[in-house]
């Protein structure tokens, strides 16, 4: 009964590491960006909050 309970207990799990290296670059791609063009509002006005900028940012990154 010990044999049965241990097999039922093992499980395989499936990961497309492609998929997930994929998502993971293209998210860093687009706080990259996100960050530069914060930046760059920053420099263009420096009385602007460069956190929400690039918070603002990032949200028109994920939205395109």
């Amino acid at each position: 009964m010990t044999d049965e309970y241990v097999v039922k207990k093992k499980v395989e799990y499936k990961v497309d590491h492609k998929a997930d290296a994929e998502r993971t670059l293209e998210d860093a791609s687009d706080k990259v960006q996100a960050a530069a063009k914060a930046v760059a509002n920053k420099v263009e006005d420096p009385d602007r909050d460069l956190k929400m900028e690039y918070n603002k940012e990032k949200l028109k990154e994920k939205l395109d």
